[in-house]
């Protein structure tokens, strides 16, 4: 173990070079001897510093990655002389665009077929890329019938009894530092975060806010972050100073009398701000001090935790008092407008949401930053929280997209990022018990690349905050694990305020890689993956370029929306088609317990099918417990296509329920929805899409206008379908949504006296109306052989 830190810091600066310049020197084989006398003759072809191993090629070509800590005494000092010979030697130069990686058949890809001539994120017309990604990996990507969920033991054997470990060990630390002098990006990163250091410097520490909002805790992750970012990166001994005294204050019972132990997400991330704290600053405290913090992350924080994800009451020792309170336990009850604790989770059908996941791997976290000082509570920790994290993380499969939505996704995975470095950092195997290769994991970046709009909003559905990406920084750790799907290099941005939240720029920083600081090529313009339930297709890469996606989804997840088979639409550089996103916290009903009657919450207009970009059947709302996923897809260079079944939302009014989205490229793109069904009875159909533009209807013909630009609506079937306009309902309550005010329109189809089979076909194309023949969905996949 000694050999690491010594050979990770000589190579840090040329790790991104290391495959490009060892394609310069000739190829010299020797004997290696690892630490247990295994010998092998093989070539140094390069290193790889995030996962702390070095990768060799045998004579018949054959690669294999070695661990650093596992090399002999003599072979370590001939690695460190060879690379350094690697990293003189002049660059080869780049290919423009780099091939993608293969992965197994359980991984999901973007829909195979023949791609158009590898898109950059700049789109065909954009100048080849300065500094493409490295080749992506070849990864074995571990399936979910094959996953076994670590257990609590498993998560903390083998953790190294040293400091620091949490996402970096020392040695990491010191190549990530050693690379900034290397590399022009990573050197602007850090001038960034010294100067946000500096405004935090004359910031006073952070304090509990008053009352019960919280907020605190997204603060205190961002603050340490970014303290410790610079307490490794820089070597200032102030910003170590000043980490002592933010982690000092956040254990303080006079500025935090507890951490709104009610509050699940304020806890979670105090929980994860206090942990790296203690683990990167634990240097900087004495004895008294650190029996202080260990001591309040225990009682406030991971007690709350468990109490939250067991289902349980909230331990009084979570709870502070205040001025004229005693230590005295209290029957009182939670102050008004304060959630109560989360029901207790069915483990038998209920899957832990985007809530339990942070918190189940806020625990894990913490109980390896305490492991070898609070063995006791960390095992507490880690096993209240295992089973929770492993029956989650397979949420992801099988196509990369966590079922709440990418914003939820996002924060998942912000999460799982931190846990996964932290178990390599911690452990001589430098591995994380498979759950980086988990299907569906790997498969994330990709997703979210083709969830973002050419107008730069995500695909917003359930209850989503807004249209824009809110961790973007999980991407950097991502490339990591699986190469750069096709999205831009990571780039410096300016200082951060004091005030902000999460890791931001601090992330970029900390999950730096040579897959991320170069400009990734896309495989297909298209994505879906049969029995996933998102697909998405475009026109091109460009702002201005055709893009829908459309979601399948299960009905029963406790924050669902009646939302299967939704879709937005963007086009000439603005979104058409919108989703509404999430209902007002305080509306009622809106907060709904696992397992708890939806009832009022479907009342809602936007959680109910009526406030959906989707089909009203005879005005019955969709089942409450239907499931629907991706049925096919198909990519060729002219046209992509995706069909999600959506038979069981519809299961009492009609069958074979099938709703089609196509994108047609080529010099008059342009945009199909397409629902094909059979009614059981005669009944009506609405098709309904919600947008912010103006809309003037007539017949089977819709022009929508806004930001300077029409778009062109036209109903091709069936011939008694007609367009019209309409606004949502007026808001139900003070505390619900007013879209009358946020100037949300619907365009509506309907098709009234419709009986057996169905096909509402409509296009949408930029000025003039598109030239399209309708045919079945079910004709939309990949001709049979």
């Amino acid at each position: 173990m000694k050999t690491a830190p010594r050979f990770l810091t000589l190579a840090s600066a040329c790790l991104i070079a290391a495959s490009s310049a060892s394609a310069q020197l000739a190829e010299e084989y020797r004997m290696w001897t690892n630490t247990a006398g295994k010998q092998v003759e093989a070539t140094l072809v390069s290193v790889d510093a995030a996962a702390r191993s070095l990768k060799i090629k045998m004579k018949d070509g054959r690669e294999f990655d070695v661990p650093i800590a596992t090399l002999s005494p003599a072979d370590f000092e001939y690695a460190k002389a060879r690379y350094a010979a690697m990293q003189a030697a002049p660059a080869a130069t780049p290919p423009a665009a780099m091939p993608a990686a293969t992965t197994p058949a359980a991984a999901a890809t973007p829909t195979p077929a023949a791609p158009p001539a590898a898109p950059t994120k700049g789109g065909a017309k954009a100048v080849a890329a300065k500094k493409p990604a490295p080749e992506r990996p070849k990864l074995t990507v571990v399936p979910v019938a094959k996953f076994k969920a670590p257990s609590a033991n498993d998560y903390l054997s083998g953790i190294a009894k040293v400091r620091p470990r949490l996402i970096h060990n020392a040695a990491s630390w010191a190549a990530l530092k050693g690379q900034i002098a290397a590399d022009p990006v990573l050197a602007k990163i850090m001038e960034a975060l010294k100067a946000s250091g500096e405004d935090l410097l004359k910031d006073p520490e952070l304090a509990r806010i008053n009352g019960d909002t919280g907020g605190e805790g997204p603060k205190a992750v961002y603050r340490m972050g970014l303290l410790g970012a610079l307490h490794y990166g820089d070597g200032d001994l102030k910003w170590q100073e000043r980490g002592v005294r933010e982690l000092i204050a956040l254990t303080d019972k006079v500025s935090f009398r507890d951490w709104h132990p009610e509050l699940v997400d304020n806890v979670t991330d105090m929980v994860v701000a206090t942990a790296l704290g203690y683990d990167w600053f634990r240097t900087g405290l004495n004895a008294e001090q650190a029996t202080g913090v260990r001591t309040y992350l225990a009682e406030k924080g991971i007690a709350a935790l468990i109490a939250h994800l067991e289902g349980e009451e909230v331990p009084e020792s979570a709870k502070g008092v205040s001025g004229g309170q005693t230590g005295t336990k209290s029957k009182a009850a939670p102050p008004k407008g304060q959630p109560k604790p989360q029901a207790k989770p069915d483990t038998g059908k209920l899957p832990p949401d985007s809530k339990q996941m942070a918190a189940a791997s806020a625990l894990l976290l913490s109980a390896i930053c305490l492991v070898d000082e609070e063995p006791a509570i960390a095992k507490k920790a880690a096993e209240a929280s295992a089973k929770i994290f492993g029956k989650g993380i397979v949420r992801f499969a099988p196509a990369g997209v966590w079922p709440e939505g990418l914003q939820a996704g996002e924060t998942v995975m912000d999460y799982v990022a931190m846990l996964s470095q932290s178990l390599k950092s911690a452990t001589a195997t430098g591995k994380d018990l498979g759950i980086s290769y988990l299907e569906g994991i790997p498969q994330f970046a990709v997703a979210r690349m083709h969830m973002m709009g050419p107008t730069g909003q995500i695909f917003n559905f359930g209850d989503t905050k807004g249209a824009v990406s809110l961790r973007p920084w999980v991407t950097t750790w991502l490339c990591g694990v699986a190469g750069n799907p096709g999205i831009r290099a990571v780039a410096a941005t300016g200082k951060q305020p004091v005030s902000a939240s999460y890791f931001g720029q601090v992330g970029n920083f900390l999950y730096y890689n040579p897959h991320a600081a170069g400009d990734g090529t896309a495989d297909s313009m298209d994505y879906s993956q049969p029995g996933g339930f998102v697909a998405t297709s475009r026109s091109g890469w460009e702002k201005t370029d055709y893009f829908v996606a459309v979601k399948g989804g299960d009905n029963e997840d406790t924050t669902a929306q009646l939302d299967i088979g939704s879709f937005v639409l963007d086009a000439g550089g603005e979104r058409w088609g919108i989703e509404l996103g999430a209902e007002q916290d305080k509306a009622p009903g809106f907060e709904v317990k696992p397992g708890a009657d939806r009832t009022k919450r479907f009342a809602l207009y936007v959680e109910n099918t009526l406030g959906q970009n989707t089909l009203v059947i005879d005005g019955n709302q969709q089942d409450q417990d239907a499931k629907a996923s991706v049925l096919l897809g198909y990519s060729t260079p002219e046209r992509g296509t995706a069909v999600v079944d959506m038979t069981k939302a519809y299961s009492k009014p009609a069958k074979d329920v099938h709703r089609g989205i196509m994108v047609v490229r080529g010099a008059k793109p342009y945009v199909v929805l397409q629902d094909d069904l059979v009614m059981k009875n005669t009944g009506s159909i609405t098709w309904s899409m919600h947008t912010k533009a103006e809309i003037s209807a007539s017949g089977t013909t819709a022009k929508l206008t806004q930001g300077g630009k029409t778009l062109v609506a036209t109903i091709v079937s069936p011939a008694n379908a007609t367009f019209s306009s309409a606004e949502p309902p007026e808001a139900a309550t003070e505390q619900s949504r007013d879209l009358v005010r946020e100037k949300v329109h619907v365009l509506k189809a309907s098709v009234d006296g419709a009986k057996g089979p169905q096909s509402l076909c409509i296009t949408f194309a930029l000025d003039e109306a598109a030239t399209h023949t309708a045919t079945p969905v079910a004709t939309w996949g990949a001709p049979k052989k």
